[in-house]
């Protein structure tokens, strides 16, 4: 049978035929929730889960199998049946052609939020955690995406189309800067197999990261240029940006927020937080990237900064020069406990982890506000600080990637 005939809609479909990646698969199957990266979910014809990319809670659809697995399997939505009322013609000719950077724009604006919401607490839920409602929190002035990673077809940037090596390359990107837009679709790399653009979105600094060589590549002459080869071999190169009231300087390889209006809502939350459960005591910005909450939250308060990257603490040192901060390069896994009332961890995508919070609450710190991009990570962290005698006070889900399902969460945590 070819992936495009269709099977009588019977629950007695062969699983040989059912599990296979290119199936068009022709029963009608119900979504009944959400899965953690947005996806919606469902049941096959023998009951293993089945999640489907672009369905939503309470629709049905037909779908095609992208990716099978012993216990479950992947697959995308060939036709709504029946439509959520939350759902939008998605009015994107590049996502349309596959393009994998903004996944929820079937979903209505006013709705995305509370979908990305749902995600979080269905995790917190499966841990075992009992939280109370959280605060929502949309971005204020926000012009897009200033780091931009991309792909380069023959000389051009584009977006891989999700799980798949395929190139989409656009000819406009509203989701991205339009300092940063402008790199993307007007920009030639023909020597390049990827390209990395970070732009200050208030400070007009651009800068893109060539893997590959940087003969004939053609941006705005403003732009700097540089080499993962040269940066490899020591050279610097940094942008500049302002956020939560101060300037950043930010390298290449550095972290930093994917945009100034995110880093802004952060910085606010983080602060109204601290200035209502620790309004002083010693301070450690845990995983601090360039220093941007020991910079702004940890004002007037004596700080040690903690990070592991050696690009970042640079930027930190600069960044912090003038406030007194001690930064401190070494994981915070490794970190030599010292008394702080208040702890501001921002970690990697994989969270804390078990090892993080027993270092983080050696410190023995009354308050703990963790900042999460990912709801398991967040809801793992959350029990690991139950376990350690922490319980989650209040928490805030801000739309940090507006139109994709990644979630942003800031949570504080009150030692028992």
């Amino acid at each position: 049978m070819s992936s495009n005939q269709q099977p009588s809609a019977r629950r007695g479909v062969s699983e040989a035929i059912w599990f296979r990646p290119g199936y068009r698969f022709g029963v009608e199957l119900r979504v009944t929730a959400t899965a953690r990266d947005g996806a919606g979910v469902a049941r096959g014809p023998d009951g293993r889960v089945v999640f489907i990319d672009g369905a939503l809670a309470g629709e049905t659809v037909v779908v095609e199998v992208s990716h099978v697995d012993r216990r479950w399997s992947r697959a995308s939505v060939v036709h709504v049946v029946e439509a959520a009322p939350d759902r939008v013609p998605v009015d994107c000719t590049h996502q349309l052609e596959g393009c994998g950077g903004c996944d929820l724009l079937h979903v209505a604006k006013s709705a995305q939020l509370r979908l990305k919401t749902s995600m979080v607490v269905d995790q917190l839920t499966r841990a075992g955690i009992d939280a109370s409602a959280p605060a929502l929190r949309s971005l204020d002035n926000d012009s897009g995406r200033t780091s931009v990673r991309a792909a380069v077809q023959n000389g051009r940037a584009g977006f891989r189309v999700k799980s798949s090596h395929d190139v989409v390359v656009p000819e406009n990107c509203d989701a991205i800067d339009p300092m940063a837009e402008e790199i993307l679709v007007d920009g030639r790399f023909p020597l390049a197999s990827e390209v990395t653009i970070r732009v200050g979105a208030r400070t007009g600094e651009r800068l893109v990261v060539v893997d590959g060589s940087l003969d004939d590549v053609s941006v705005p002459d403003d732009v700097r240029l540089i080499s993962t080869k040269d940066l490899v071999k020591g050279k610097r190169a940094w942008i500049h940006e302002e956020a939560g009231g101060r300037l950043w300087r930010v390298s290449a390889r550095s972290f930093f927020q994917n945009r100034p209006a995110g880093a802004d809502a952060l910085v606010e939350e983080v602060s109204e937080m601290a200035a209502v459960l620790c309004p002083d005591g010693p301070m450690i910005d845990a995983y601090c990237g360039v220093g941007l909450f020991a910079g702004t939250v940890g004002q007037n308060r004596r700080v040690t900064a903690v990070e592991r990257s050696r690009d970042s603490v640079a930027d930190a040192r600069v960044n912090l020069r003038d406030t007194g901060t001690k930064v401190v390069r070494v994981g915070v896994e490794k970190l030599r406990p010292s008394p702080a009332s208040l702890v501001v961890a921002d970690p990697a995508r994989e969270g804390l982890g078990r090892t993080g919070v027993t270092a983080l609450v050696k410190c023995q710190p009354e308050v703990l506000i963790l900042i999460s991009c990912s709801p398991s990570s967040f809801a793992k962290d959350s029990k690991h600080l139950a376990n350690e005698g922490y319980r989650l006070d209040r928490w805030t889900v801000v739309d940090l990637f507006p139109r994709t399902s990644h979630v942003e969460t800031v949570a504080a945590y009150l030692r028992a």
